[in-house]
């Protein structure tokens, strides 16, 4: 352990209170500041960096200084704040947003409504939209790195937890597998060879809509790929879920990456999610272009006929009187929304 309960940064900035987490990449410490507000601040784990040789230790460090000062350009209400990096000691340290609440993992039901579901993944969407403009990849999208807090009474999601996204270059070498999420990493991911995309976000979270949909973890890409294991579709394990959801997911878990949607923009549009809240899937009558359809219906037509006949005879009866007027136009007020 870097730091312990009680130690202070940055001549008493910040005063650690407890350790948060520790990965492979970094360990998280909750910090409170001079004004008693709870802040996270992350580190690259030390027994990572005691694993470099020194020229990749600079290098692992240079950039996750460049990439951590790119992130706090992210700035989106379901995106965890990150401020800027500061040094302390040997260590780089990253200062966020303290987010508290629970994670999807830890949902007390395991099955959402699909309305729900899909608006904890707009929510979600939008904000790695916003990731890919600066042309970052989270990379580890899963429940366990989606928040829920409830603001102004309603809960809402918040993405966390950035440690994949810094692009390493691969300088970690060999064991790639360590990096991976079970069930929600495409298999671009597993390789070293193949490069990855804002396409790699969109197989992650359409492999989270798919466990809130269905309660069950999707089989693994590396088993689909290597072991030919097939995906069971959302919809045989939840026959609520419709037919768009349904095809929406599968798309974004296509195993080549060309062919899930270009962007996630394009993703989020699949599925309806163009607005606030969720577009529900339209109706389209077939058309079935018999000929009995395209029979005329001289019938109707006469019936038709007489109606107005009737109709023109009763004009001079019920002539109208003349319009009145027509009111002065003057400007009406113009509308404000409310930020």
């Amino acid at each position: 352990m870097v730091w312990v309960t009680g130690d202070r940064l940055q001549g008493g900035k910040y005063t650690i209170e407890r350790e948060l987490g520790r990965g492979r990449f970094g360990i998280t410490y909750l910090v409170r500041n001079r004004n008693g507000d709870r802040l996270v601040v992350k580190i690259l784990n030390d027994d990572l960096l005691r694993s470099l040789t020194q020229q990749e230790r600079e290098r692992l460090e240079t950039m996750f200084w460049q990439e951590a000062v790119k992130l706090t350009r992210c700035k989106h209400k379901h995106i965890v704040q990150v401020a800027e990096p500061f040094k302390e000691g040997e260590h780089w340290c990253l200062v966020m947003e303290y987010v508290d609440g629970v994670s999807l993992a830890d949902r007390r039901q395991q099955i959402l409504s699909e309305q729900e579901a899909l608006r904890y993944i707009q929510q979600i969407g939008e904000a790695l939209i916003v990731v890919h403009e600066n042309r970052l990849i989270h990379r580890d999208v899963h429940p366990v790195n989606i928040f829920l807090r409830v603001r102004n009474g309603q809960a809402e999601a918040v993405l966390i937890d950035f440690g994949l996204a810094l692009d390493f270059d691969h300088i970690l070498t060999t064991n790639r597998t360590k990096e991976t999420s079970e069930g929600f990493t495409p298999p671009e991911l597993y390789a070293q060879s193949i490069p990855s995309g804002a396409y790699s976000d969109i197989y992650s979270l359409a492999a989270t809509l798919y466990v809130l949909l269905t309660g069950k973890t999707p089989v693994s890409a590396l088993k689909r790929k290597i072991d030919n294991a097939g995906l069971v579709e959302p919809k045989d394990l939840n026959n609520l879920v419709s037919d768009r959801t349904n095809r929406a997911i599968l798309t974004g878990m296509k195993l080549n990456p060309k062919e899930r949607s270009k962007s996630m923009r394009e993703w989020l549009d699949s599925l309806g999610l163009t607005g606030e809240t969720p577009q529900p899937e339209s109706t389209v009558v077939p058309n079935t272009n018999s000929n009995q359809e395209k029979k005329i219906n001289w019938t109707a037509i006469a019936a038709i006929g007489a109606l107005l006949s009737g109709i023109a005879a009763l004009i001079p009866i019920l002539k109208p009187p003349p319009p009145p007027p027509p009111p002065s136009l003057s400007p009406s007020p113009s509308s404000t929304k409310t930020p």
